[in-house]
């Protein structure tokens, strides 16, 4: 079953903090994660059928691209209710 860049869309834009894990692309057996959000974010709408979603690296405070077809987990907690 593969995830939806739609469904991983969705929870960026309405949580503050939705962990992404996915593989490394470059590197076999190599496993990245970390915490994204797209919540008052300066970026155009992105396809939702995109292949590599854009979304800002809360941690390392910069741009990430993901390949949705690596994504392997994300969870995401919307902020209304915390």
């Amino acid at each position: 079953m593969s995830i939806q860049a739609q469904t991983v869309l969705n929870s960026l834009k309405v949580c503050s903090d939705v962990k992404i894990v996915f593989k490394s692309l470059l590197t076999s057996n190599k496993v990245h994660i970390g915490h994204y959000t797209l919540v008052d974010k300066p970026i155009q709408n992105q396809a939702n059928d995109t292949e590599t979603i854009v979304a800002w690296d809360i941690e390392n405070e910069k741009w990430q691209d993901i390949r949705v077809s690596t994504i392997t987990q994300f969870i995401g907690i919307p902020d209304g209710s915390k």
